[in-house]
């Protein structure tokens, strides 16, 4: 599997344990701690696929998913969040609203499977 990720959140915990079980389940992982951190790396680096938190600051997952999609329009985007529902996405380049606590079997299933 040589799929790449770039997982986003402003909570370092929760950043590094997604980022972790991705790299455990065979996925090229590379992490931003913010909006601005990520959208620097997009500039730089191709991405299969951004995982975003929903609720970060000062630029949230929802402004980040769509200047992301500007910069590689090819990404998929999923956003993991514990307020927001999947009709909180609509409007928005984001594919897949998983809630927390995310279930990683579901995720990698998820970025692993076809896409509908």
């Amino acid at each position: 599997m040589n799929t790449s990720l770039l997982v986003v959140d402003d909570d370092d915990s929760g950043r590094n344990m997604l980022a972790l079980s991705m790299r455990q389940a065979g996925f090229s992982v590379q992490t931003a701690a913010s909006g601005e951190e990520a959208l620097r790396l997009l500039q730089n680096t191709h991405f299969d696929w951004l995982i975003t938190d929903a609720r970060m600051s000062p630029m949230d997952g929802f402004k980040l998913s769509q200047k992301a999609k500007r910069i590689q329009p090819d990404l998929h985007i999923v956003m993991i969040s514990a307020l927001y529902t999947e009709r909180s996405v609509n409007g928005h380049p984001i594919e897949k609203l998983f809630t927390k606590p995310v279930s990683i079997e579901e995720l990698i299933g998820w970025i692993s499977g076809p896409q509908p």
